[in-house]
């Protein structure tokens, strides 16, 4: 009975993210059919060879989430120096301490036998309609995008935008 409710609730949520979301909404799955163009962003590195996109569970989008939150602290340090001129305005680093400083998208891909989920990661004072794939070109360092692999439940990448009046960021790599 139990899991019963479980999965009740995971097709419940699941519903309410994709397709349309309202603009209180902080997380939207964005349908397989326009997983290429989000895979494909403008002004950062993405998924090299993603294909076969499908809808992620709620348990793959929190996995997906607690690992980008671990490693943007781990690595916060390393990154701040950059935002000196930018000081007044939140960064990718602040996501893990106050999540409702962005909006992000999901999808789940192939890429070369592996299960990935890729994430989207959109300002939240970005207007932006999540219920189709966001394309923002050198929106800057705050609009970044996740790549995290389902079998080694590890980060690959974390890429964030280029921008042409801020600072240029180095991709997360671990």
């Amino acid at each position: 009975m139990k899991r019963g409710l479980v999965l009740a609730a995971s097709a419940f949520v699941l519903t309410a993210c994709v397709g349309t979301p309202r603009a209180s909404e902080r997380v939207a799955l964005i349908d397989p059919a326009m997983g290429a163009a989000l895979t494909r962003p403008c002004s950062r590195p993405g998924p090299e060879s993603a294909e076969r996109f499908f809808v992620p569970s709620p348990s793959q989008i929190t996995a997906t989430e607690t690992a980008t939150m671990r490693l943007l602290r781990e690595r916060a340090g390393d990154y701040a120096g950059s935002f000196v001129e930018a000081a007044d305005e939140p960064t990718p680093f602040d996501w893990p301490v106050n999540p409702a400083l962005y909006r992000r998208q999901y999808v789940g891909y192939y890429e070369n036998g592996r299960p990935m989920i890729y994430g989207d990661f959109i300002p939240a004072t970005a207007r932006a309609d999540l219920s189709k794939p966001v394309q923002m070109c050198d929106g800057g360092f705050r609009f970044f995008g996740v790549e995290y692999d389902l079998d080694s439940r590890s980060i690959r990448r974390i890429a964030f935008d280029g921008s042409l009046g801020g600072p240029v960021l180095a991709p997360i790599e671990p």
